[in-house]
């Protein structure tokens, strides 16, 4: 038996989701219905005005699926992945604009209000169906709509964590594999490196089932890799469309990296990082290199310099993301054969935080946002990994709820800023 995948418990039902338990029903209910409220509330007090060109924003209104019939020919715009929006929120923002009537003055309220809706609505609905006790849920749904993650701009990434959650809620309770793997699919879809985090969901997944003696075990795999290719095949047969794009990857790193190092290392800088400054960065520095490869192959020694600035860059805000959080989930983690039915999830949790964080890690750093997409399985599969573990470990309980109510204090103090400074996250 694989020991990631499979609990060492036994489970029998497909979905192996938590029995319903009915205490406090209108209590869970007023709570999702007063936080989209109060969240709308603050959303509509920022401008309404999509910020341009570079803020990642910018995707919402750039999208654009309307067909057009110019100079006797018929032109479509499909989303190219290395777009800031990707291809799924690209898509979700131009399919908007086509049914709702907007404006240059209010869309970016339109946008970021149904991401809201949807990252508040999926990770409640994760949380009734990942952890199995009221007061539990009622904890961690406090700790997700009160993080002021709903408020991030891109709201790319708040789109990525809402199918995130609902493949989650799918695996649990045993929705079809074509609906569950469509929506893993659409969750890779959000960035480029998002494509490899949901294959490796879905082949976890398939090894889970072979275990389990399921029939069919590959199944959520072929539908899954065979929705990714339907989303990406129109870039590859419209003209002037292009699946992949520009590559990124180059520019992030080199704005990273003069951000780093130009203050202390760079004659002549004023404090102002723009595309002369940055050519110029690249020029001097790694002369000759085309891409980032041919950076860390040729030039390791400033590829290691960049990586312990990246480092020290990324940990501050892993802790600020998670706040006092991790310390249950480090004890989940640490304890996960003694889960009764949440291992599964946990592992998946654990491969899509690599494949999400790591390559941020490798190019930029890790920021605030890029763990909000994450943070609703990790507050669900943290507690309701507690109350598991509760069975056998008398302080799992206390130390989830020590930490749970730390965390609602310490994400209280910065609520306003989360909302003040999304761009800034």
């Amino acid at each position: 038996m694989n020991p990631g995948m499979a609990s060492n418990k036994g489970e029998t039902s497909l979905g192996d989701a938590p029995r319903e338990e009915h205490g406090y029903p209108l209590i869970l209910v007023a709570l999702l219905v007063a936080s989209l409220i109060i969240s709308a509330a603050f959303l509509l007090r920022d401008s309404g005005v999509v910020p341009g060109h570079p803020m990642d924003q910018s995707f919402a209104s750039a999208a654009d699926l309307s067909i057009r019939h110019t100079g006797g020919h018929w032109t479509f715009q499909y989303p190219s992945l290395q777009s800031s929006g990707g291809i799924t929120s690209t898509l979700i923002a131009g399919v908007y604009k086509l049914i709702i009537p907007t404006s240059k003055a209010t869309l970016n309220w339109h946008i970021r209000i149904l991401a809201m809706v949807m990252y508040l609505g999926s990770s409640w609905w994760l949380v009734r169906s990942l952890v199995a006790s009221a007061s539990g849920r009622i904890l961690a749904y406090l700790v997700i709509c009160i993080s002021g993650f709903q408020f991030l701009q891109p709201s790319s990434d708040l789109f990525a964590g809402a199918f995130f959650s609902l493949a989650l809620i799918g695996l649990r309770r045993g929705w079809p594999p074509v609906l569950t793997a469509l929506l893993l699919a659409v969750f890779g879809l959000t960035k480029v490196e998002m494509i490899a985090a949901a294959v490796v969901i879905a082949v976890l997944w398939g090894i889970r089932e072979h275990h389990l003696g399921r029939r069919h075990p590959a199944q959520l795999t072929w539908f899954t890799c065979g929705w990714l290719l339907l989303f990406l095949a129109p870039g590859l047969l419209l003209q002037g469309a292009s699946p992949a794009g520009a590559d990124r990857s180059m520019l992030a790193f080199i704005t990273a990296y003069t951000d780093f190092f130009s203050r202390h290392q760079f004659g002549g800088f004023h404090g102002t990082i723009d595309i002369a400054t940055m050519k110029s960065v690249r020029e001097t520095q790694f002369p000759g290199a085309k891409n980032l490869l041919d950076i860390i192959t040729r030039y390791p020694g400033l590829y290691a310099d960049f990586l312990g600035m990246s480092t020290a860059r990324s940990l501050p805000n892993l802790i600020h993301a998670g706040k006092l959080m991790l310390i249950p989930l480090g004890l989940v983690i640490v304890q996960n054969q003694r889960l009764s039915s949440l291992r599964p999830y946990l592992f998946i949790l654990l491969a899509a935080s690599a494949f999400t964080l790591i390559p941020a890690w490798l190019i930029i750093f890790v920021k605030i946002r890029y763990v909000a997409k994450l943070f609703p399985a990790i507050v669900a599969i943290a507690v309701g990994g507690c109350i598991e573990l509760s069975a056998t470990n008398r302080l799992a309980t206390r130390i989830l709820w020590a930490c749970g109510l730390g965390t609602l204090l310490w994400e209280a103090w910065f609520l306003q800023d989360m909302w003040q400074y999304s761009h800034f996250r």
